[in-house]
């Protein structure tokens, strides 16, 4: 039975890793991994024999190889680790706790995100998200953030989940945003991350390790990215309650 540092030292090389993606495009003889790769035949039968006998990979009767299911399963975990080592200084000093399991098991979804450099250019992300926005848009934060010139179609999907507490001046700061129709809003007692989902584009943002909302947050466009925001503001949003201290 093999272990999982045994398998972690088989993931350490960068070689490996993108011999099985490249295999698991396609199936691929020796000298093939070694031209798509840009390696020597020699680099490229040590990588393909100690990925087979990790049985990560295989070889069929006709000299190709391709990835087993067990390599397959590995590979689509591989996205999630990567994402936390390129961004370990952020994860350092936020708190992923606040997530669920079952979304921290998803981050890798998050790997083709990038991350804001500053507030204000967040803001003003924000508007533009916004001003994109033709079909829905969600939003959870602690507090209204204050937008301008916004006009979203009446026929969208305007969600907003809040922290419970929060005053009539601060509903009326956001309804400063000019969107028009219903806002459908709900509460929680705690409210510690940043999400914004639209159908062309979504951020996220974990906060501080002291609890208070970071607004450098990631964004990205690509499907699994808005997916995986899109997925946890609706699980937030289930939990979430009216507030019958607040008229909409």
């Amino acid at each position: 039975m093999g272990s999982l540092t045994d398998l972690l030292f088989e993931l350490s090389s960068e070689d490996r890793i993108a011999i099985m993606r490249r295999l698991s495009e396609e199936p691929l003889k020796l000298s093939h991994v070694a031209n798509r790769l840009d390696i020597t035949v020699t680099e490229s039968s040590r990588h393909l024999q100690r990925l087979s006998d990790t049985g990560l990979i295989q070889k069929d009767a006709d000299g190709l190889y391709e990835v087993t299911p067990y390599g397959s399963l590995v590979l689509s975990l591989v996205p999630g680790l990567d994402f936390a080592s390129r961004n370990r200084s952020y994860f350092a000093e936020h708190s992923s706790s606040v997530l669920p399991p079952k979304f921290t098991n998803r981050i890798g979804e998050l790997s083709a995100g990038k991350r804001l450099s500053d507030t204000m250019t967040t803001f003003a992300h924000i508007n533009q998200i916004l001003s994109n926005a033709e079909e829905f848009a969600f939003s959870m934060n602690n507090n209204p953030i204050p937008l301008r010139g916004i006009s979203l179609s009446e026929k969208n999907d305007t969600r907003s989940i809040l922290q419970e507490g929060i005053s009539l001046q601060d509903i009326a700061r956001e309804r400063g945003a000019h969107i028009r129709g219903d806002i459908k809003r709900r509460f929680l007692p705690n409210v510690q991350v940043f999400i914004l989902v639209t159908e062309k584009e979504a951020m996220f943002s974990l906060p501080y390790l002291n609890g208070n909302i970071d607004y450098c947050s990631f964004t990205g466009k690509d499907p699994g990215f808005r997916g995986w925001c899109g997925d946890l503001f609706l699980h937030f949003w289930e939990e979430a309650r009216p507030n019958p201290s607040i008229s909409s």
